[in-house]
Order: C-alpha cells, then structure tokens, then sequence
C-alpha cells in the first residue's frame, strides 16, 4: 500500500511558487547545513509522483540525469513526452484515485509528491495524502501559484497537525497527518 507524502515549501501567504513559476525565494533556504529531512525522506521513499508541470522543470534541471526512483508523471498528453528513455521514468494518466488504486498493486511504501499543487488537491480529493510536511517561509509572494483555493486551515481539515518544528533559517515545519 502506498503511502503519499507531501513535503514542500510554502510561502506565509500560501504559495508554492511566485508569479512566474520562480522558486528562488525558497531556494535561498538550501544549505549544506541543513537538509530538513529531505535526505532522511528520500532514503525511505519507494517511488515519486508528480504532474507534468514539475516534470518539465525537473527536466531542464536535471539535464538529462537518469531518476534514481520510479517516477510516476501523471500527464494528458504523454506524447510529448517521446524519447524520453529512462527506464523509471512512468507516464500515466486518468483521475488520481484510479490511478493509485492501479499503482497499490506494484509500488509499497512511501511515494513522495514532487511539486504539483494540482496533483497535491486531486491527492486530498481521492482521500489518500496521508502526510504533508509544509515548510512555511517568512517571505510573502503576493501572487503566484497557490497550494490551496481557500486558507490553509480550511484545506486541512481532513487533517491533524502533529508536529511543528522551527529551524534557524527562519523556516516552520508544519507536519499533517490524515485523521483515520
């Protein structure tokens, strides 16, 4: 059985990523010094998932690399996504719900959601994100791409906070749990 995580950061006012698609207001906090528990989460994650859009990005960033992980796209239009050989690289598609269903029968354990505030609402709607681990940030975007249509309380009603953790950098970790 999958288990979804979500682990990201987020602007105080509830974005993901600025007017333009930039994350550098948030890459500012990488550091050697501190990881957040990225390192510690990919070590225990099985596969990736994330939308087309984050795939593109990742793409460009990547420069080619092959994924480490199964990496499962979910994307309308795999098509353009022709020659691209790498061998876990997964293009699926259909409502979320479906697919994961189909994706419980070959993947266990962690899955972890890469970017993708589209594939983290379908997630919630299936009723299968099970952890999201949101990094809030002193910065205010103003504008954007926002995680969620309504305020961050409302979004996660679903959900219980089980542990908020502060780092130096300035950086709350917010971690959610999905009540059972």
């Amino acid at each position: 059985m999958i288990q979804l995580v979500f682990f990201a950061a987020i602007s105080s006012d509830g974005y993901l990523a600025g007017p333009n698609g930039e994350m550098d207001w948030a890459e500012k906090y990488l550091s050697q010094d501190e990881d957040y528990g990225f390192v510690e989460l990919m070590n225990n994650t099985s596969a990736i998932l994330m939308g087309s859009k984050t795939f593109d990005f990742h793409l460009k960033a990547m420069a080619g690399e092959k994924q480490a992980l199964p990496t499962f796209v979910l994307t309308n239009n795999p098509m353009r996504y022709d020659g691209i050989a790498d061998p876990n690289v997964h293009l699926i598609h259909g409502p979320l719900d479906a697919v994961l269903s189909e994706l419980d029968q070959h993947v266990n354990g962690v899955m972890l959601i890469l970017g993708g505030a589209d594939v983290v609402r379908q997630a919630m709607d299936a009723d299968r994100l099970n952890v999201m681990r949101l990094f809030i940030t002193p910065d205010v975007l103003g504008g954007g791409l926002k995680l969620f249509e309504q305020e961050l309380e409302g979004a996660l009603e679903a959900f219980t906070l089980a542990e908020v953790q502060e780092f130096s950098s300035g950086l709350i970790e917010h971690t959610y749990v999905l009540k059972h």
